[in-house]
């Protein structure tokens, strides 16, 4: 959070989606900065062109769809886990997905990744983020 506000990336193939989460996150915190991406590869060039450029940390959190036709979720964490390591640790990554599949195979494999959601995006999912934001410091 800079300055008490939070920011958040939204990368989903889903146009309706995107909207529902941002409008969720709105509701939940009106000062929220919300950015959204329907192409994860546009998502990426974002992050490298936003967090790679600013000599402050912009803490966000990062709720990445699973199925994309140009790019799985997963894909996108392969490249995103290639960036500077000051660049990632300014995210916490949620993946969000309609189908709760068994991910535990790739919760050993991205470390980066908070936890699993189901969609849609709810104000509930909200304050539980920010109950273990703020039990962990």
């Amino acid at each position: 959070m800079i300055n008490g506000v939070q920011h958040y990336l939204v990368v989903d193939d889903d146009s309706t989606s995107n909207l529902l989460c941002k409008l969720i996150i709105q509701k939940f915190d009106a000062k929220a900065i919300v950015a959204s991406y329907l192409r994860p590869e546009e998502a990426l060039e974002y992050i490298i062109e936003k967090y790679s450029k600013t000599n402050k940390s912009i803490p966000t959190i990062l709720f990445l769809d699973v199925n994309m036709p140009t790019m799985t979720g997963f894909e996108f964490l392969d490249r995103f886990l290639k960036f500077n390591t000051e660049i990632q640790q300014q995210f916490t990554v949620y993946i969000l997905s309609s189908s709760m599949e068994d991910f535990s195979s790739e919760r050993k494999k991205y470390p980066s990744i908070a936890d699993f959601l189901s969609k849609p995006l709810m104000v509930s999912h909200l304050k539980e983020i920010h109950h273990q934001k703020i039990n962990v410091f």
